[in-house]
This record gives C-alpha cells, structure tokens and sequence, in this order.
C-alpha cells in the first residue's frame, strides 16, 4: 500500500512537472510571432528548477529553485545602460568584477534549495542520513568575457536553517501536488547566516562543419564560504546544427548558471535544438547541509570529499525564449547513502 501510494505520488509530481515544461513550451512558440532583436542589448529573465521527482526520487537535494535577471552586456561596469541602482551596487563590488574584458554583464538572483533524509516518515530522522536543511540565498555575480574565454565571480548571501522557509515551500506544493508529507523538519540545521564567494574561469573551443557544429567548453574554479568551500574543473560538450556564441547550455546545479555575456544574437528566430553532456568534478572541503551548523551543534553526516556531476540534456531557442533540460547523476556525498542521487535540471529564460 505505502509503494502504491509512493508511485502515485511521483506520477502526480511528475505530471506536475510536465505541465510547466510544456507551458513553457508552448508560450515560445507563441513568441514566434515578436522575432527577436540583438539579445546583446537586451535584460534577460530565467528561472531554474533543479528537483530530484525528474528521476522518480525524494530525497537528498530534493528541490531548488533560482531566480535571475541579466543585465545588458556592456563594456565596462559602469555603464550607463545599467539601471542606477545596478551601478550603486557595482560601486561597491568592484573588487569582484574581472578586469580587461571588453563584454561584460552583471546577474542577480534569488534561490532557495531545500535537502531531506531518504525516510520521510520518520519524525526522528536517521542521524546518519542526511539532515533536513533548507537554504535561501542571493547573489550578485559579475561576468567578463573575450571570444574563447570567461571569468565568472560570485557573492552569495543569505540564511540557512527554518528561516529559509524550505519546510513551509515544500509543504505547500506537496499540498497542491497530492504529495507526502516530511514528518522530520523539526529537527532541520539551526538558522545561521551565510556566504559563498566563487569564482569559475571558462574556455572554450568550437568546430563548425557543414552540417553541424560542435565545441567543448573546459571550467575550472572553487569557491569559499560557510555555505560551500570546494575546488572543481569539468567541462561541456555541444553538438547540433546550431548553438549560441556562450559559454555552455547545461543548467549546472553548483557551479554556474549560463549567463555569458551576448556577443550578437543568442536567440534565434526559428526552433533549434542541440544537445549537451556536462562534467564536474569537485573535491569539497565544507558542505553546510552535510557537515552541519558551524557554531551549533547539529545533525551531520560524514561526508565524502570528491563528488562527481554528470549531466546530459537538450537546449531549445525559439524568438526570444531559451528552454534547457538536463538530467543529472551524482556519486554519493556521504558514507551510509544508500544510492546515488539523481535529479533533473530545467532552465526557462527570456529576453525581456
């Protein structure tokens, strides 16, 4: 009877999910009809939804949603094509911007992610399962970039424990989904500020043939922080008959979002498909959903130190609409987990 129940509720989840995937879908066709200009002078919008009921689970990191906006790509950070409060805020960033790029662009965002045990009926969670967490950032991030080459530096900011509100965002779409309910987030990590300074470095190398093209996309970078500390490297293979001049298609769930700088026009003007497989690989050194409250004392388990990313999926433009699915498998974070974790990624992204 609990299977049962379990499968319908991952069949009503996964409905759910298909059904933003299609709207979304089908409101780019209806963009057809605006024909897009130079997105290069354009402000984007996306949103992100990272959650593990693409692979029929629910557990781990089992939902994130991020929210961005893009500015304009512009010559230098001062630029008056950037709203005011955009270049108050540069003022006093500016020692995150990369330096001797002649495109440049600034994205803000706001994220929550949420994490949970793989027994959801335990009110008293398996103290070597993963703990309950829940994460709300925001964040600034400051690109720079050439033709073959890109700096990406990001601040986050924000609140890890019940005031990012992960247990009441999770309650109320299982709620409208038929989901279960989590019987353990009273025992979630304890509210505790947070930070992430990142940095990525991109290059890439592209091969145009008659038919198709391809290219490979190699990153590397880390990051500091009490939220996450690790260094990384992968990179990204594209193929297909037409892709966008960026750096990436792949909706990458730790390391960055695609949000390179426009050199000409990254939207196209009739439906072009191409795929993707994306590599990363991080040897983390904190992991705050693993290893707990820094002050406090709190659940944690005994995380492993090198964690593998693979991602495959299939990117979409049509007018002024990007729409980028991946599936994701990822080698155990901890010791006890009882699997790897797998997820599914959705990008959404318009030129507004």
């Amino acid at each position: 009877m609990s299977m049962q129940l379990r499968r319908d509720t991952r069949q009503r989840s996964l409905l759910a999910a298909s059904f933003v995937a299609a709207t979304s879908l089908t409101a780019s066709l209806d963009s057809h009809a605006e024909r897009s200009i130079d997105a290069a002078n354009r402000m984007d919008f996306y949103i992100r939804l990272d959650n593990d009921v693409f692979a029929g689970t629910d557990r781990g990191y089992s939902n994130g949603t991020e929210f961005g906006f893009v500015s304009p790509t512009v010559a230098d950070f001062r630029s008056e094509r950037l709203s005011a409060a955009i270049r108050w805020l540069n003022r006093r960033l500016a020692w995150l911007q990369p330096q001797d790029y002649a495109h440049n662009n600034v994205v803000l965002t706001l994220g929550q992610g949420m994490y949970t045990p793989s027994d959801s009926r335990l009110e008293d969670p398996d103290p070597n399962d993963r703990p309950y967490a829940g994460v709300l950032v925001a964040g600034v991030t400051y690109n720079g970039r050439d033709r073959d080459s890109m700096r990406s530096t990001t601040l986050n900011v924000g609140i890890l424990g019940p005031s990012a509100l992960a247990q009441e965002t999770q309650s109320l779409v299982h709620h409208v989904v038929g989901g279960r309910r989590f019987a353990g987030w009273d025992h979630q990590l304890r509210d505790e500020p947070v930070f992430r300074l990142m940095q990525q470095r991109m290059h890439k190398r592209t091969r145009i043939g008659a038919a198709a093209m391809a290219d490979v996309i190699f990153h590397y970078g880390g990051s500091v922080g009490n939220l996450t500390t690790f260094v990384n490297t992968g990179a990204e293979i594209r193929f297909g008959s037409w892709f966008p001049d960026n750096f990436g298609s792949a909706p990458s769930l730790p390391v960055y979002e695609n949000t390179a700088p426009s050199i000409g026009n990254v939207y196209s003007e009739r439906m072009r498909l191409h795929g993707f497989i994306a590599l990363d690989v991080r040897y983390v050194i904190r992991d705050i959903t693993l290893d707990g409250n820094t002050f406090k004392d709190s659940a944690s388990v005994d995380r492993k130190d090198l964690v593998t990313d693979l991602g495959i999926g299939i990117a979409a433009h049509w007018g002024n609409w990007k729409l980028a699915f991946a599936r994701y498998f990822r080698t155990r974070e901890f010791r006890g987990q009882d699997a790897n974790a797998e997820l599914g990624s959705i990008t959404i992204r318009r030129a507004i």
